[in-house]
């Protein structure tokens, strides 16, 4: 199966303005598919991005499949910075029949651009396509930090069949997952009232790195 398959094209006129954008704009700097799949080859771009409109496991957060159009109608607005990056825009990733097939899907597309050495960033959709993310390191056989920015930590049990996680589970599945690729773990921004003392216990034991939201505000270039 081609990664075209995987993909709808991009209609750009969803996301140019009236006028057009200004030759600094990120939006005539990259590339996109728009008509023919682009020609992948190794290197050929540093970065891809891709929309994944599916929400079905999204907890209260309906709606966040339309997030990818409307992150690019800002986005590509920015002016280009000192960098050379050569960014495609690989349109949206279909949604399967069902959960599970969104996330091979995701699987795939991510596993084959990071054997090109190309930089996948997907726009979702729920959290739980981070889970989808993650599997793709077991093709590469690939150790991976993850960070995630969140009020809290989404270790709900989870009782979904196979792959299938909820947004509010997520990590549980990533932390039990086998073989296990996951080098370290850092929350930046929990807050204690959205955490209870158990989970603190577990990322303690795991020798995860967590941080609450006044630490992040109060020193951002230990953040950083």
């Amino acid at each position: 199966m081609s990664l075209s398959d995987f993909f709808f094209p991009l209609n750009p006129e969803k996301f140019t303005p009236k006028s057009g954008f200004y030759t600094s704009q990120l939006g005539l700097k990259a590339t996109f598919y728009t008509d023919a799949f682009p020609e992948l080859e190794e290197n050929s771009y540093d970065i891809a991005i891709i929309g994944v409109q599916d929400d079905r496991a999204a907890v209260n957060n309906n709606g966040c499949a339309l997030g990818p159009d409307y992150f690019r109608a800002q986005f590509y607005l920015l002016n280009e910075g000192s960098f050379t990056s050569k960014i495609i825009d690989l349109g949206n990733i279909k949604a399967g029949a069902t959960i599970t097939d969104t996330y091979v899907a995701v699987k795939n597309v991510v596993s084959e651009l990071m054997k090109l050495n190309i930089l996948p960033i997907l726009l979702g959709g729920g959290q739980d396509l981070t889970y989808a993310q993650y599997m793709a390191y077991e093709d590469l056989e690939q150790k991976v930090d993850l960070v995630v920015v969140d009020p809290k930590f989404d270790l709900d049990e989870d009782d979904e069949e196979g792959i299938a996680t909820r947004s509010d589970a997520y990590l549980s599945k990533i932390f039990l997952h086998q073989p296990n690729y996951l080098f370290n773990f850092s929350n930046i921004g929990y807050q204690t009232y959205y955490v209870n003392q158990d989970s603190l216990k577990v990322m303690s034991k795991l020798y995860f790195d967590v941080h609450r939201l006044g630490e992040f505000t109060d020193d951002i270039a230990l953040t950083e």
